[in-house]
This record gives structure tokens, sequence and C-alpha cells, in this order.
């Protein structure tokens, strides 16, 4: 396999933990679905700003992504418009990444950052990546190989790092394979 092969193998994997209803394709519901999944994780549901940041980030996130991805219009993503836009604007495009996802993963860590030091602990992360879709099992390897710093944590640029070499690279890096 090729990286673009590795890539698109990746975004594949991943449209299937966008899909929060199983539905066979991606809308705005399903990102505000993801929202309320990380919300209800780091117990910021309900009328707080946390919650709040993270419905907004989503609604971005789904109104860039749709306009990358939903070709026809019809307000829905299927899988291979998912993949055709994530190779076209994320992967040749690192810098779509940072307008269009990087907003929302940012109000992930916000909320899993329950003091706002801008660190979390291996768990938050491994709650997170489950809150996002991931199988438990691969977000605790996933969770367990993030650098930490002198006092165990892992930073927001570690995270918000890997999050972008996830979307913008080929490695074959499988934080979100599709569940069982």
């Amino acid at each position: 396999m090729n990286e673009l092969d590795d890539y698109a193998a990746k975004m594949a994997a991943r449209f299937h933990t966008f899909d929060q209803d199983g539905d066979g394709h991606i809308t705005r519901r399903d990102f505000r679905l993801m929202a309320e999944r990380v919300a209800l994780a780091f117990d910021v549901a309900g009328a707080t700003d946390k919650a709040g940041a993270l419905q907004e980030a989503a609604d971005r996130y789904w109104e860039g992504m749709a306009g990358l991805a939903d070709g026809n219009l019809d307000g829905r993503i299927t899988r291979g418009e998912f993949i055709g836009a994530a190779l076209a604007g994320l992967h040749q495009d690192p810098e779509a990444f940072t307008r269009i996802a990087l907003p929302w993963h940012r109000a992930v860590f916000t909320a899993a950052d329950h003091d706002g030091d801008r660190r979390i602990t291996v768990n938050a992360v491994d709650r997170m990546l489950v809150a996002l879709g991931a199988v438990p099992e691969q977000a605790r390897r996933i969770a367990a190989e993030h650098r930490t710093d002198a006092t165990g944590l892992i930073t927001e640029d570690e995270i918000l790092t890997a999050v972008t070499a996830y979307y913008t690279t080929g490695e074959p890096q499988q934080a979100f394979p599709v569940p069982a």
C-alpha cells in the first residue's frame, strides 16, 4: 500500500465513527451527537460553557466538512464523499484541517481539561477517544502511547499535534478502528 491508500483506509475507518447514528451518512445531527457524547464523558453536559463550546464547534466542523464533502448539497455526507474530501481537502491541504477541524479538537480537549491547565491524564485521553467513537481497547493503547510531561500528563499541544498528524498524513495510525 502507498501513503494515499493508507490514508484512504484510515479515513474509511474514521467515517464510521463520525456516523454516530449508524445510518450510513454523516449529518449535522451526527456532529451534535458527537458533542453530546464528549460532554457526557467529561460531565460538562447541560447549559455549561464547555457544552455550549462543544456544540458550537461541532456545528462549525459540520459546516466545514459539508462544504468540502457534500457535493450534491443534500445535507448528508456519504462514505465516498467523506474519503474524497479528506484526500483532497485535509491530506493535500493541512491548512484546511486547521480551519475546519482543529477548533473542534480544541473544544474536545477543553472539555477534558477539568482544571484549565492545558494538560490531561492518559485516562482522559482514553475517555476522549472512546467518546469520539474509538474501540475501547484501541483507545487505551493509543492513550498510553502519548508522550507525557514530567508530571505524567499529556499537554494540549501533544494531543493537537497527534490529531493533526492523524488527519493530514498517510501514516497508518489506527486510533479509530471500526467498532465490531
